[in-house]
């Protein structure tokens, strides 16, 4: 890694820490702790395991969203799958977002031996189906509650950058029906190359030539927002608060919105504050929504980060073990 590159992150992580810090003291500062933490003690367990349970379902279906988005001729067990789409997610709630989806191409590109051209295929899919839900959820909600204004130019944003996605993807796989013949990549140049595995990369977007294919994709896209939002009522539930049904939707979206690209690692302060400033919008004390910020994120980060961790656990212990008994044979053999 050059020093260069390493003094980039450097800066990306003090900017990042900066301004998680900056959102977490404008929210502290509006709450008393003493009744912030009477908020918390009230919390019904039994309804933050059913947050916990739809936020793991969260990688199910997103394992088995990656399996419908691959081409017909690459297949991938949906336990490997679980396994790659579990360990990306907990990439992604450790450093920065970007960073977490380059993660994911990598682990499906070689744990799931399919390429890297297919590999970002499938994260392209995944993206669009993702905002494609996005703007489903955010349609609802402009039809049937008042939102922030800050919300209203955010809808203008996400819709020109889905739609701009949605048609350039369209383009390019349509442009590239056709399989593309190998390339010996030792005779040409390096801009040829690129070209070459651009095209690789387009003609594996053949969901988007299916309409029943990329459907059912868009489907578990919604299934997984359905998820995160019975999530979100569910930790609502947990404190015994009376909140308008609607407030689930506008958390949701606002959440999905505000971390879209997200700098700092777990999104931390920038979703704690987004979550707090809806709640208050909605009508809850600052002592409830601070509550309810942390508690919700929470519920969100020990299935979507601590899954992946459980992977990491098993494989090291994995390896320690047969290290061990390799180490014993060796004895014995003595």
């Amino acid at each position: 890694m050059s020093r260069k590159h390493v003094v980039r992150r450097r800066w990306m992580w003090l900017i990042a820490s900066i301004v998680a810090t900056t959102l977490l003291v404008i929210v502290f500062n509006r709450v008393d702790w003493a009744r912030a933490w009477q908020e918390v003690r009230r919390v019904q367990f039994r309804w933050l395991a059913l947050a916990v349970a739809f936020n793991l379902s969260i990688i199910a279906l997103w394992a088995k969203q990656w399996s419908v988005f691959l081409p017909h001729n690459k297949k991938v067990g949906y336990g490997r799958m679980f396994e790659t789409v579990a360990l990306m997610a907990m990439v992604s709630n450790a450093v920065p977002y970007l960073i977490g989806q380059a993660s994911g191409v990598l682990l499906l590109a070689r744990r799931g031996k399919v390429g890297h051209a297919v590999a970002l295929s499938v994260l392209a899919l995944d993206q669009l189906a993702e905002g494609l839900a996005k703007l489903s959820v955010l349609l609802v909600v402009a039809l049937l509650i008042p939102i922030p204004p800050w919300l209203r130019q955010a809808i203008v944003v996400l819709v020109s950058v889905v739609l701009t996605l949605l048609v350039a993807l369209l383009w390019f796989a349509h442009r590239h029906r056709e399989p593309v013949q190998p390339l010996d990549t030792a005779k040409v140049s390096l801009s040829r190359r690129m070209l070459h595995f651009g095209s690789r990369w387009a003609h594996h977007l053949e969901a988007l030539r299916s309409v029943k294919v990329f459907g059912a994709g868009l489907g578990l896209a919604l299934l997984m927002k359905g998820a995160e939002a019975t999530a979100i009522f569910a930790v609502q539930q947990s404190f015994g608060i009376d909140l308008p049904l609607w407030s689930v939707l506008l958390v949701l979206i606002s959440v999905s919105i505000v971390t879209m690209v997200g700098i700092v690692p777990g999104n931390l302060g920038v979703y704690e504050a987004t979550v707090f400033f809806v709640y208050r919008y909605v009508g809850a004390t600052p002592e409830q929504a601070l509550g309810l910020a942390l508690i919700q994120h929470v519920c969100y980060l020990i299935p979507l980060a601590g899954t992946g961790y459980l992977f990491v656990l098993a494989q090291n212990f994995r390896r320690g073990k047969d290290q061990s008994l390799g180490g014993t044979r060796l004895a014995e053999d003595a």
